[in-house]
Formats: structure tokens, C-alpha cells, sequence
């Protein structure tokens, strides 16, 4: 018996393996219809005291565990799961067994990003996935205008926000985009971190910023108030 009926292409995070049937390690059914099929292979990654995802990102500031899991649970342990690191059609394996722990600040040669899956008659199955590694933007809590600024002018004056959004993988590719949210309004300003807002009535007004990078981590200030005063209504 073949523990993969047929071939199928790696997917990103979760493989579904359907028409797939466990070749002999369990006790042999008498019956071929009887024979369990294996329904899915999922990848899963954990950091921290966090649980298993399939979203596969971590920060590089602490080590991380990958685990692989079949459906039904209880094939589990009549396969045989290896993570490899494959560059250039090169393999290397990193670990045999079903899960792995692996630190994503040291070199990218120590993180999987293939896994077989095998039976014990040497069939078996190969997937490749990606491992991110990102780091959350911070926000600075230097922004324009102050909390409790006063600002002088009228409707159609236009008042200056400005912040500071910072990220360590910027020079890696990743991208910071905000959002300004000006009395519960909020405004999609993208990679701005500076614009000019008007129509403004006297009074008071609240403001935060809120920064996301391209794996939806984020950060955000606390809200701020700012005072404005009608130089008309003034006169």
C-alpha cells in the first residue's frame, strides 16, 4: 500500500493531502476499503507561552517550535516527519521528529522550510513553506501637535500632524502604513507621516496614530487632545 495515492502540490501553511491512504504500518485491515485515510498535514508555529498558529511568523527575539499534525490524530505516530533548510536544490537536514524549535535570529540556514512525510514502507510527501520573521513597528510618542496644544485659527485652517514610526525590518522590504484617527474619524494617510488637516470647530479634539507593517503587526499611542480657538470668533 502506498501511503500517498497520488501527487500534490506544497501549499503555504496548510496541506490538504485528500485521497491520500496510509500505506501498511498500521495492523493490516483485511479489507482495502477499511484502510484510514490521512485527510490533512498542517504546519503549525508557537513562540513565547503563545498556542500553535498556521500563521507562520515569528519576532527574532526569542526561539519558536514548529509542529506538524495530521488528521486523523491518531495516524500521528505511524509517519515519519524531517524539517530540512533547502537552498538551491540543496537540502539540509535541521531535525527528525514532529515538531522542531529553532531561533530566527541566527542564521536563516537553521530555519525549516521544507518537510517530509514519510510511512514506514518509505513512501512519502514533501512540503515547502516560508518562515517570517518580523519585528513589530514602534511609534514614537513624539507627534505634532502636542497633547495640549492649543492651536489658533478657523475652519479652513489647515494644522499640522506629524509622528515618527519606526521598524527594523524596513531595510529589509517591509513597509509602515497609518492610520490617523482624529475624533474617532479615521483617515488612511498610507506611508505619510506628515499631513495637514482642516475644519476644525473650536473646542476640543482627540487624536492617535496607528501603524501597521505588511504582516499586520502594529502599534499605536495613546490619545492626545489638542485645543482649538476661532480666531474669528475671537474677534
Amino acid at each position: 500500500m502506498n501511503l500517498f495515492y497520488r501527487s500534490i502540490f506544497p501549499l503555504f501553511v496548510t496541506i490538504a493531502l485528500l485521497g491520500v491512504f496510509l500505506a501498511g504500518c498500521l495492523d493490516a485491515p483485511s479489507d482495502p476499503d477499511d484502510l484510514q485515510p490521512v485527510e490533512s498535514v498542517n504546519i503549525k508555529i508557537k513562540q513565547d507561552k503563545g498556542n500553535y498558529s498556521t500563521d507562520l511568523k515569528v519576532h527574532p527575539s526569542d526561539s519558536a517550535t514548529i509542529l506538524a499534525t495530521v488528521e486523523p490524530e491518531k495516524l500521528q505516530k505511524d509517519l515519519s516527519f524531517k524539517w530540512y533548510y533547502t537552498f538551491e536544490g540543496k537540502d539540509s537536514l535541521l531535525q527528525k521528529g514532529e515538531q522542531f524549535t529553532f531561533y530566527p535570529s541566527r542564521s536563516e540556514s537553521a530555519i525549516p522550510n521544507k518537510l517530509t512525510v514519510s510511512d514506514k514502507e518509505g513512501n512519502k510527501q514533501t512540503y515547502e513553506f516560508s518562515v517570517i520573521i518580523n519585528t513589530a513597528p514602534v511609534l514614537s510618542d513624539s507627534t505634532i501637535p502636542v497633547n495640549g496644544d492649543t492651536l489658533y485659527g478657523t475652519k479652513e485652517s489647515a494644522f499640522l500632524f506629524e509622528w515618527y514610526s519606526l521598524d527594523m525590518d524596513l531595510a529589509n522590504g517591509d513597509t509602515l502604513f497609518h492610520i490617523l484617527e482624529i475624533d474617532s474619524t479615521q483617515y488612511d494617510v498610507g506611508t505619510l507621516m506628515q499631513v495637514k488637516q482642516s475644519g476644525f470647530k473650536a473646542g476640543k479634539h482627540s487624536f492617535r496614530i496607528i501603524v501597521r507593517d505588511l504582516y499586520g503587526d502594529s502599534d499605536t499611542i495613546a490619545y492626545k487632545s489638542f485645543y482649538v480657538v476661532d480666531t474669528l470668533e475671537a474677534k
